[in-house]
């Protein structure tokens, strides 16, 4: 029973994706992209926290810290995804923005649809070098991909949100905590589908320092570079959470997909990612939230 699951876990993974971004976009309308207007420096800041300075921080962190190769790529994946409905509940928990984390999370998911492949391509090359030639992403078939898997399911669930809003607003609560559902649900098919590649445990200490690292440096960069700015305690704590946990679903989807890069040792990144992004954010939540109300 376990061998035939695991055939069809890169399956299972897209269709927990998709309705993971379809109850994202549930909770979406057109303002949530059109709020830039109201904060353009806080939109701005966390964008470029997200779309710049996440990859690049995480390519410092595998140009200095030993890692397999297949591990050091996983976490480039990790570092290009966008954050997800996982980062807007953790706002909200800390008391932070919650429509200026919809509206990062809505923009900065269109904008990596382009980036993505891009940023991924580079480091398969960087780190690879010869052999980065065999996993390739083709530029418009991987955008393509990526679409479907996120712009196109978000888009179906703004459509739900503004033809039954009603419905949808009544789905919030549990959308948010769905989405904890469904990462650890994807984790637990990641573990299964590294037990037939190798151990698990071996490739979560392959991963975990820089994963540690990643988390770490892109909470305090994203707080402090906001704060540094100007920006309100409230809308940097938001900031933070935002540059510092991104969809792992995503990148455990686009390492182990057999039409993107088909590689499970990548995915194995992503999935300590996750594991490691929920622990900290118990913490991180109750420390923005003192900040927040001190």
């Amino acid at each position: 029973m376990i061998e035939f699951l695991s055939s069809y876990i890169p399956n299972i993974l897209q269709v927990l994706l998709f309705l993971v971004m379809l109850g994202m976009g549930m909770t979406l309308t057109i303002k949530d992209f059109t709020r830039v207007s109201a904060t353009p420096k806080a939109t701005f800041t966390g964008l470029i926290n997200q779309i710049i300075l996440v990859p690049l921080i995480a390519f410092g962190i595998v140009s200095f810290v030993p890692m397999p190769p297949m591990i050091a790529m996983g976490l480039m994946v990790c570092a290009c995804c966008p954050g997800g409905a996982v980062s807007n509940l953790f706002s909200f928990l800390a008391k932070g923005d919650v429509a200026l984390s919809i509206t990062l999370t809505a923009i900065s998911s269109i904008v990596t649809i382009f980036t993505i492949p891009l940023i991924i391509n580079f480091s398969l090359e960087a780190i690879l070098g010869e052999a980065s030639k065999s996993i390739q992403l083709p530029l418009g078939k991987t955008i393509l991909n990526i679409f479907k898997l996120t712009a196109l399911p978000t888009m179906l669930g703004m459509l739900i949100n503004y033809k039954w809003p009603a419905f949808s607003l009544k789905s919030k609560p549990a959308i948010k905590w769905v989405s904890i559902l469904v990462i650890i649900l994807a984790l637990a098919l990641m573990t299964m589908k590294l037990e037939e590649i190798g151990n698990s445990w071996h490739f979560f200490k392959a991963s975990f320092v820089g994963v540690l690292l990643l988390n770490i440096l892109t909470l305090s960069v994203g707080y402090f570079s906001s704060r540094g700015l100007g920006i309100s305690k409230k809308q940097s704590a938001t900031i933070s959470i935002e540059t510092g946990m991104q969809n792992n679903v995503l990148g455990m989807t686009i390492a182990i997909s057999t039409s993107l890069l088909n590689e499970p040792k990548m995915a194995a990144t992503a999935g300590v990612y996750g594991i490691v992004m929920c622990i900290i954010a118990i913490g991180v939540i109750q420390l923005y939230k003192r900040i927040i109300t001190s």
